[in-house]
């Protein structure tokens, strides 16, 4: 045999012995784990505890290769998982039993003299016992682990400490707080941050992240500030941003890819921010950014003296927050923005893009009047529009119809007619427009139509009958509009639907018919009907024949029976 094929055949030997211990048990130990982990990550009470007690049952009896294995998959586990196992190890119902997992295998051995104080001899400083030491209830245990901890490294001792930097006693936290100062290592802080920026809001962790970010801002911590800015996790990224910004760590060109790119909001928004700090002449350029809160940002930086020319963009952005930023521009200079729109709306045409219409349609409907309705009717009426601009128009329509909100009414008193008035008939172009074959548009004609209380049973049914979702939906939402008794139709109507999701709904609606107060059982105002007018008697027995075919709950179906017998 040569030399090559010896070579050859050592290789070969070689990868069946890799593929060997690949598929040993150290690997069906590293999925044990892993499935317990993704189960737990859940947040599922029982799926926690089971981890824990896996843990505690390693730290007890298992060997170092099953030690490591778990801490390995917990570095994976998501912060609020490491939370979970805290809340856990402290909770009487999830503590085990006697046997070879019971608490007292997993704690350190007191040593003489020193009554509830472990040793620290070297199989009791093993970090997953140190771990779950610092779980444990019993406050001098969780101080000793502290202890313990702060002369480890590594970012599950950083975790550890981490979680002990909220913990209630006082001589705990003190102390993991200041271990955790020095564990600052970038795959240390990047651990730590995970779980502090998720504390931050409790009273007892924000102090301990506002000292961590103190030490972070040290000049020889640059890489790990670094290294948060890059975190995959949006808390420690944004923690991590929001540092290196104030330590002056970007260039202008990253500012600005930052603010235009970054998968983040929140990111976004603090390079956008402080690129215009730096430049506020590019504003221009991230106006056209994907983010509506870096746009905002953008036309809040521009000069009050801008051309309104400039701002017609912002004010048909498909922002509503973009638009009033804009508007509010107009405002400060004492110029009334609903001018802008109107000049703006009178030169569209059809080549015009569909969402500048949309959203100067949309913008109109936010600071005009009764004067714009008549526009608004036309683009909502005219299919040659595009779908998305008779949606704005019809919500813009409902806006305006509506009004402010109707001051408060006694029982018996006739409500207020919204929705009618000088100009078009908003309530019958908003019934139209229930039956447009575009699904957005017939869905926000039901929402004005509630909106401004003109809806009536017979548009409701139709819209109940179509397939798309949105459209049954804001259907079902719209019934709130009518009284009681029409609202019961409609929705025992829709019970016998033979669509599961619709009948489901419906029943659910009825179950909160009844918990409605009867308040308003009086004659409601006059409803325009598509068929005849018919009595109290003959509605009344129209229910009763929908109750007895609607699949109700027998509670239910007595419920409304008796609610109906009280109407005689």
């Amino acid at each position: 045999m040569g030399a090559a094929e010896a070579g050859l055949l050592r290789r070969g030997q070689a990868r069946t012995a890799l593929r060997r211990r690949a598929s040993g048990p150290g690997a069906a130990d590293s999925d044990r784990w892993r499935a317990l982990r993704g189960s737990a990550a859940t947040g599922r009470p029982a799926s926690v505890a089971t981890l824990l007690t896996a843990l505690r049952a390693s730290a007890a009896t298992g060997g170092d290769e099953d030690r490591d294995t778990a801490l390995a998959e917990l570095l994976h586990a998501p912060p609020e998982l490491w939370l979970d196992l805290d809340r856990a190890a402290r909770d009487p119902s999830a503590r085990p039993g006697p046997g070879p997992a019971a608490p007292a295998a997993t704690l350190v051995t007191p040593r003489a003299g020193a009554r509830g104080h472990p040793s620290p001899t070297a199989r009791d400083g093993e970090l997953l016992r140190l771990l779950l030491d610092s779980f444990d209830r019993d406050g001098r245990r969780r101080q000793d682990a502290v202890e313990h901890l702060a002369r480890a490294g590594g970012p599950i001792a950083a975790v550890a400490l981490a979680l002990r930097a909220d913990d209630w006693v006082p001589a705990v936290r003190d102390r993991a707080v200041a271990a955790l100062l020095a564990h600052v290592a970038p795959d240390e802080a990047a651990a730590a941050v995970r779980v502090l920026a998720r504390l931050e809001r409790r009273g007892r962790a924000g102090e301990a992240l506002a000292a961590y970010r103190t030490v972070l801002a040290e000049p020889e911590r640059r890489r790990t500030v670094r290294r948060l800015a890059a975190e995959p996790d949006p808390y420690a990224r944004r923690f991590g941003m929001a540092l290196a910004l104030e330590l002056g760590e970007y260039v202008r060109g990253d500012l600005a890819r930052a603010a235009l790119h970054d998968h983040d909001q929140v990111c976004r928004e603090l390079c956008a921010q402080a690129l215009l700090e730096l430049d506020p002449d590019q504003a221009g350029r991230l106006m056209w950014a994907r983010s509506a809160g870096v746009r905002e940002l953008a036309v809040a930086a521009l000069p009050d003296d801008v051309p309104a020319a400039r701002l017609v963009a912002p004010l048909a952005d498909r922002s509503r927050t973009v638009r009033a930023q804009a508007r509010w521009k107009l405002y400060r200079r004492g110029e009334p923005p609903v001018e802008v729109y109107r000049r703006q709306l009178r030169r569209c045409g059809r080549t015009t893009h569909p969402r500048l219409v949309a959203g100067l349609a949309a913008g109109l409907g936010e600071c005009g009047d009764a004067a714009d309705l008549p526009m608004l009717a036309v683009l909502a009426e005219d299919p040659s529009w595009a779908p998305v601009i008779r949606r704005a128009a019809v919500r813009a329509l409902g806006r305006l119809a509506a009004g402010p909100p109707p001051r408060p009414r006694r029982p018996r008193e006739t409500p207020d007619a919204r929705g009618q008035g000088p100009g078009p008939d908003v309530a019958r172009v908003l019934r139209a427009a229930v039956g447009d074959p575009a699904a957005g548009v017939a869905r926000e004609a039901l929402d004005a139509l509630a909106a401004t209380g003109t809806a009536d049973p017979a548009t409701l049914r139709a819209a109940l009958e179509r397939p798309e979702s949105p459209v049954w939906r804001a259907a079902l939402r719209a019934t709130q509009a009518l009284d009681r008794l029409d609202r019961l139709e409609l929705l025992l109507r829709a019970a016998c639907d033979a669509r599961p999701q619709v009948a489901e709904r419906a029943r659910a609606r009825v179950h909160t018919w009844l918990r409605e107060p009867n308040g308003d059982d009086a004659p409601p105002q006059e409803r325009v009907r598509t068929g005849h007018v018919r009595t109290e008697h003959v509605r009344t027995q129209e229910v009763e024949r929908l109750l007895r075919r609607a699949p109700l709950a027998q509670a239910d179906r007595d419920a409304v029976t008796r609610a109906l017998r009280g109407r005689r």
